[in-house]
């Protein structure tokens, strides 16, 4: 497994999962669990989203498109 994503907004991480599985992408959502638990700590980084080393690559370009914003609905 590895990681393509680590990061601490627990929606964006969700949202990139989905992304990440619509392409066909196996994914992993490491550090979830932790989010009750932390309450208002501030700690960075306890998400990560992990995938099958075959899946890198594909993973890695839909996290890359989505940071572009190539998924950002546009007004009317």
């Amino acid at each position: 497994m590895i990681s393509v994503y680590r990061g601490s907004d627990y929606f964006e991480a969700q949202l990139l999962r989905d992304l990440i599985e619509q392409a066909g992408v196996q994914v992993f959502l490491h550090g979830a669990s932790l989010q009750g638990g932390l309450g208002e700590a501030a700690v960075m980084g306890h998400l990560s989203i992990m995938v099958n080393e075959r899946d890198q690559s594909q993973a890695a370009d839909v996290v890359m498109a989505y940071e572009r914003g190539d998924f950002t609905l546009e007004d009317e």
